[in-house]
């Protein structure tokens, strides 16, 4: 019964994945299946955070949960709705499923999640119960084209797990998790700002135009602001402005939210918490006429 592990870690890139044989998978399924079950504090996987959100495994065959599908988070184990989850508190699981990526994981994605799994513990898991409760901010409407944050939209079994950031950036839903430059036959080659070629310019193929800040007005048909931020060698992440002045963003296949890492309101992409994607490339001016794929 061969188990596929996708590690949930990217914004915009597909996130990798792997497939567990049949013995390897029976003996990771017998140790999930042997947690002591109890309600966790909290359903995993919906934060929609930058960087490390877990893993998923899935199997069409029949194994102790039915036919497989299992998201697994900060040591919670989540069988699906309505059921009762699991909950393995020395995340024992979670390191069992990075060391079974073996040396199919870039190496500076295999040290953040160790590093996440790290610091990883029962305090961790009652973090969980955090409220957000984003500082009060003050947002300039900038674009009279730009959409309002409507996060229903997006956060929808049919569309949610198959667009990322561009897509939301962009405001269109295509369904293939839109890779920049791929509608035009430029798709970049290096996940960097601009050498590579980079996101920047597959972007622009699209029809997105650099700019260099977003204080000027956006007077109907000329667009809205968006911003790329980049984990470098690794992935890229898409910011949008919104209608009210803020901001807001959809990690990968993970909801679209309106607060950054720390959970505070997003007034400029350049200084909010973005973990791992610490280059700041560029803003960006994005319309109703760019096409994506």
């Amino acid at each position: 019964m061969p188990v596929t592990v996708t590690l949930d870690v990217f914004s915009g890139r597909p996130n990798p994945s792997w497939t567990l044989e049949d013995e390897e998978a029976r003996q990771l399924l017998d140790r999930i299946h042997s947690i002591e079950q109890r309600t966790p504090l909290k359903t995993p996987g919906a934060e929609g955070q930058l960087g490390y959100r877990g893993f998923s495994l899935h199997s069409t065959a029949v194994s102790p949960f039915g036919q497989l599908r299992l998201q697994v988070h900060q040591g919670i184990i989540d069988p699906g709705p309505g059921d009762l989850s699991l909950v393995d508190e020395k995340l024992e699981i979670e390191k069992a499923l990075l060391t079974s990526a073996g040396g199919r994981l870039d190496p500076a994605v295999a040290k953040h999640v160790e590093e996440a799994l790290a610091s990883g513990s029962k305090a961790a898991l009652e973090g969980r119960q955090l409220v957000f409760r984003p500082q009060l901010a003050t947002c300039q409407p900038k674009a009279v084209d730009a959409p309002p944050y409507n996060p229903g939209k997006w956060n929808i079994p049919t569309v949610q797990p198959y667009n990322n950031c561009y897509n939301y950036a962009n405001d269109l839903i295509t369904n293939t998790f839109a890779q920049p430059g791929r509608a035009h036959g430029k798709m970049y080659t290096a996940v960097a700002c601009n050498g590579g070629p980079g996101v920047q310019p597959a972007a622009v193929a699209d029809g997105l135009k650099a700019v260099s800040n977003f204080n000027n007005h956006l007077a109907k048909g000329q667009g809205w602001y968006v911003a790329l931020v980049i984990w470098s060698g690794v992935d890229y992440h898409w910011y949008r402005q919104d209608a009210n002045g803020c901001w807001s963003h959809k990690p990968g296949g993970t909801a679209a939210r309106n607060v950054d890492n720390s959970g505070h309101i997003i007034t400029d992409p350049k200084t909010c918490n973005r973990g791992n994607y610490t280059v700041f490339c560029t803003y960006m001016v994005t319309h109703r006429g760019v096409v994506i794929r």
